[in-house]
């Protein structure tokens, strides 16, 4: 099978590190485990993961149609953490991918065929999956006592009316409302910045959880949803490296989130 020949250079996660050799022998002894010896990979695909090795496969075994998955190679050693979020919150009716098999730093899961949250929100502006993205993460506090960590829009699936949630591996204990302020950040630092709609989806994520918790908006909560925002928008223009994310940071932070 040889996975490492599909990779034009040699895969590296963060800061750089290469991945350890033996994942991907790992990966293809798990593939063979679960799918036989006469299992092949028709394609790969590399999708977006700054930390570690995710791709996407698309298999074929015998005359059978073939078949999508997902695998996903640690660089970081957070693989323990991701594997455990993955199957409790599938054992507790989340929406997460199926894990197929996993060991030694590598997670073997069912694709999600969607469309990525961030991209239809960025189109539609569609209030409704605020809402539903509000009850995933209800969901996944209440039953983990943790908060999801690393709160990108791009880690999460929308398919048939329902919402996918993928990569733990910043999966720890905190308050809920690191979770909101980082969604709500990257709600509004993705193009169009800072819309007027985007800034109203804002306000409608931190109002629907408070419902979910049984709380009500309180001063002292929307100061600390702003600061969460401004600090998460910090955050990202200097990963990025980018000025205008700046300003938005500290606008947020002096003026919160305006609905005008």
């Amino acid at each position: 099978m040889d996975i490492s020949k599909w990779f034009v250079t040699y895969p590296v996660g963060v800061d750089d590190t290469s991945l350890n050799p033996e994942r991907i022998t790992v990966l293809e002894e798990i593939l063979v485990k679960n799918y036989g010896l006469q299992v092949s990979l028709v394609s790969m695909e590399r999708l977006k993961s700054r930390k570690n090795i995710v791709v996407h496969l698309k298999m074929s075994h015998n005359k059978t149609p073939s078949f999508d998955l997902v695998a996903k190679m640690f660089v970081v050693d957070r693989f323990d953490i991701e594997l455990q979020m993955l199957k409790s919150s599938w054992e507790n009716s989340i929406t997460v991918p199926r894990v197929i098999d996993a060991r030694a730093g590598v997670i073997l899961m069912d694709f999600i065929p969607g469309e990525p949250l961030v991209d239809i929100l960025n189109q539609t502006f569609n209030t409704s999956l605020i809402e539903l993205l509000a009850q995933w993460y209800h969901k996944f506090h209440s039953v983990h006592g943790m908060i999801k960590g690393d709160p990108r829009l791009r880690n999460f699936i929308h398919q048939n009316g329902r919402i996918y949630g993928v990569d733990y591996e910043e999966t720890r204990p905190g308050p809920w409302i690191l979770d909101m302020g980082g969604i709500a950040a990257s709600l509004l630092d993705t193009n169009p910045i800072f819309d007027i709609r985007k800034r109203r989806m804002c306000w409608t994520l931190l109002e629907t959880y408070l419902t979910l918790i049984g709380e009500k908006k309180t001063p002292e909560i929307e100061t600390a949803f702003n600061k969460t925002v401004a600090d998460t928008l910090k955050q990202t223009a200097i990963w990025r490296k980018d000025d205008r994310i700046m300003s938005l940071s500290e606008s947020v932070r002096e003026n919160g989130i305006p609905l005008e």
